[in-house]
């Protein structure tokens, strides 16, 4: 039994290598064809509905109505942590000026004296 097994194994074998033998090229090149053909013809037209599809979910108006809310609240607080940021800028901006005026001002015999003597006059 396992003899006659090994038998029909062998026959199989043999003969599917005998017709790959002979289709080889045949094989390789309608391989090669369908995978042109699903490369430049099927996967942009998948691609193109699978963007559609996702387009429609997240435009879907009863998604929006409740996701809108959500992202007012969202866009607010983004706001005031930019007016924040903002006028935390123009604080700083305004002190630099302020401490570039400073030292570019030119001060009186008497400062520099006052200065030397450490505050001590």
């Amino acid at each position: 039994m396992a003899a006659q097994f090994l038998s029909e194994m062998k026959s199989i074998i043999v003969s599917t290598l005998t017709y790959l033998h002979r289709h080889a090229w045949t094989i390789i090149f309608i391989i090669g064809g369908v995978y042109l053909c699903y490369d430049n013809f099927l996967h942009p037209l998948i691609h193109k509905y699978q963007t559609h599809q996702s387009y429609k979910q997240a435009t879907d108006p009863n998604r929006i109505a409740v996701l809108s809310p959500d992202m007012r609240r969202v866009r607010a607080k983004q706001q005031q942590a930019a007016r924040q940021r903002a006028l935390q800028a123009e604080e700083e901006r305004r002190q630099r000026v302020r401490m570039e005026k400073e030292r570019k001002r030119v001060k009186s015999p008497e400062e520099e004296r006052w200065d030397m003597l450490g505050g001590k006059g």
